[in-house]
């Protein structure tokens, strides 16, 4: 007889513990306070000589961008300032970016501030190289050559972007999301400086930092786990766990910013060549179509989908909830870990409705993090996922 709960029947995907697996990094890692002062060398140790920083407005209103020029400048490598990068970024702005490089005569990337910052320069860097228009690459390993050398400078704790395969995009003419996936565009270098993360707004905090959790759980969930992801996604858990409360509610306490930092990192190092599951299948055409802040979007659909998943992998649901606080319950652990850093609001506030929800789960079956997931969903499931997070 099927097993059924209030989702429904839980059919369970089959998890293979002997099944195959690669894990590939081609990044160097850099990580500590007042990192960013080494910029320089990295960048000349990879050829880097001509740089194009690739930002955002509101990252270069902080005075972050103008100390990272300043560096250069010491350096004998004055760069140019691509910042008009914005949340969600358009194939379009990728183009834009590949043409400031040809233009200038240009010989890389550095990408500063949050993940869309990053996957732009990651784009950009491998369309300078690549023929053609961002969509001719979406899906996995279809660059014939190598990129520009690029460097990632994260400045939120969330996406880990400078350290994955993909650049995820908006598709201009569309409006769906799109993935360029390839070892090729993992940048050279990652330098990560928690003392770049200290003026980030608690709102911010909050929503970058559940991004890292929903990366490190659907990984650790991901019927595509493997050992080596299995360990750094549970120990992305627990620095979650102990870290975020802190760093939203102080964002200067040192502790706090490094610990969420390194969970951000190590959380996409799990995810990587794992995939996701359910929460990131639908916060993807969230952002695209609503405009759903991407941390936000997985913030609130992350208990909803542990709750969901429990029944398919209750033990590793139960490890979950241990390492955030509540042994029994992993929904009701993210529950409250959200709601004590002020993600109180659900997707009706960013006017998602009822009538939106056949559009979002028709893009979100598409998503091969659908085949991750522990348990089956299909139209019917996701769409009661979605009703649970309004």
């Amino acid at each position: 007889m099927t097993n059924v709960d209030k989702w429904g029947p839980v059919r369970v995907r089959t998890r293979n513990p002997a099944r195959p697996f690669e894990y590939r990094l081609s990044t160097e890692i850099v990580f500590g306070e007042g990192r960013i002062r080494e910029l320089a060398d990295h960048l000349r140790a990879h050829g880097l000589t001509r740089p194009l920083i690739v930002t955002d407005r509101g990252l270069r209103s902080t005075g972050i961008i103008d100390r990272v020029e300043t560096i250069l400048v010491e350096a004998g490598l004055p760069a140019r300032v691509f910042d008009a990068v914005t949340s969600d970024p358009l194939t379009s702005t990728v183009e834009e970016v590949r043409d400031v490089i040809a233009e200038h005569g240009l010989n890389g990337t550095v990408g500063i501030g949050g993940g869309s910052s990053l996957d732009v320069a990651k784009a950009a860097a491998a369309l300078a190289t690549n023929p053609g228009a961002p969509q001719a690459y979406v899906g996995r390993e279809k660059l014939t050559h190598d990129p520009l050398p690029i460097v990632a400078v994260p400045t939120t704790a969330g996406t880990g972007s400078e350290v994955t395969i993909w650049s995820v995009l908006t598709d201009a003419q569309t409006g769906a999301k799109v993935s360029i996936g390839s070892v090729r565009i993992m940048p050279r270098v990652a330098l990560l400086d928690p003392e770049l993360t200290y003026g980030l707004p608690p709102a911010i905090t909050a929503a970058t930092g559940m991004d890292a959790l929903s990366h490190a759980v659907e990984s650790y969930g991901s019927v595509w786990n493997h050992p080596i992801a299995e360990s750094l996604a549970l120990r992305a858990i627990e620095l979650v766990g102990q870290h975020l409360r802190p760093a939203v509610s102080n964002g200067a306490d040192p502790m706090a910013r490094r610990g969420m930092l390194m969970a951000s990192l190590i959380s996409e190092l799990a995810a990587n060549s794992t995939r996701l599951g359910l929460c990131h299948a639908l916060a993807l055409p969230l952002g695209a179509n609503h405009h759903v802040p991407h941390g936000v979007a997985n913030a609130l659909l992350l208990a909803p989908v542990a709750d969901f998943n429990a029944a398919a992998a209750p033990d590793r649901y139960r490890i979950i909830a241990t390492l955030l606080g509540a042994p029994d319950d992993a929904a009701i652990a993210i529950d409250r870990l959200r709601g004590d850093i002020g993600i109180t609001d659900g997707l009706a506030a960013w006017n998602v409705r009822p009538d939106d929800f056949g559009r979002i789960v028709a893009m979100a079956l598409k998503s091969d993090n659908c085949q991750a997931n522990p348990r089956e969903a299909g139209e019917q499931e996701l769409t009661a996922l979605l009703h649970a997070a309004l």
